[in-house]
């Protein structure tokens, strides 16, 4: 375990990464990254680019799985299987991965909608391919997830139609309406206009009130100080710091994030 960690208990532990390792070629992205999330709890990566934050992520839901180390939603290891006692670990068939997939939602930073399907259709989509529900189920989930996303007139809106905004804000729908256990968040406000960011973390906000389980790559500090239950900060695929955002932003312990937080105005990282 990193020593910076401070670990949920198994029972209230939502998903956990143990000594993850990740190289592509010859460089290691991610060098033994450790760390608890607890149910309810809202973890903010920070870390300057190349730091390792998003192939984290998407070793943690199995996009890219770890060179090392392992992955737990609750009690369940994610992407193998544990053997018997002296036996080796093994991969687990597609459809299993697949299954503890749905459990982890994710959001990227570009939103990934189907242009041809309204808003509406595009929440539907998972429900009906992957949970098999009927459009009529699926058809009230969606309304639901988009009411909470505040998108509740835009039912029949096309992407093109949208803004880049409200096109994240679908985007979360549909992680929403597939009622995952934690989602995860890879700099869902990298991609838009600065004045569209604050209705993408509106709604962010309100995920964290209703203690929605969340890990959000980001590098909005001032969003990390104020909604955050606990911030960790990357270089050079390693956690540095691990903390609550008082502590981390407001008094950081290490060069290297003072470094980081530098770049940032005071009212940025920390009002």
């Amino acid at each position: 375990m990193n020593r910076n960690e401070t670990p949920a208990s198994a029972a209230s532990c939502a998903i956990s990464a143990r000594g993850i390792v990740k190289s592509f070629g010859a460089q290691r992205v991610l060098d033994g990254v450790s760390f608890d999330v607890a149910r309810g709890e809202l973890v903010c990566l920070l870390g300057p680019s190349g730091s390792g934050k998003s192939t984290l992520l998407r070793c943690l839901n199995w996009l890219a799985p770890p060179d090392a180390g392992e992955v737990w939603i609750g009690d369940e290891r994610v992407g193998m299987r544990n053997a018997a006692r002296g036996g080796v670990s093994v991969p687990r068939p597609e459809r299993e991965i697949r299954a503890q997939r749905s459990r982890i939602g994710m959001v990227f930073q570009s939103f990934n909608l189907w242009p041809h399907m309204t808003a509406l259709e595009n929440v539907m989509e998972g429900l009906l391919s992957v949970k098999r529900m009927s459009r009529l189920e699926a058809s009230d989930i969606a309304v639901e997830a988009l009411r909470k996303v505040g998108l509740s007139g835009k039912h029949a809106a096309m992407p093109a139609n949208l803004s880049g905004g409200q096109q994240q804000r679908v985007g979360i729908a549909r992680t929403l309406a597939m009622a995952p256990e934690v989602i995860l968040f890879d700099e869902p406000t990298s991609a838009l206009d600065p004045e569209l960011v604050g209705e993408v973390l509106a709604v962010m906000r309100g995920l964290a009130a209703a203690r929605t389980t969340m890990i959000v790559v980001t590098h909005e500090v001032r969003f990390a100080r104020e909604v955050a239950d606990r911030v960790v900060f990357m270089d050079g695929g390693k956690i540095v710091e691990m903390g609550p955002p008082a502590q981390v932003i407001d008094h950081p312990s290490s060069a290297r994030l003072r470094q980081f937080l530098h770049r940032f105005t005071p009212e940025d990282s920390r009002s």
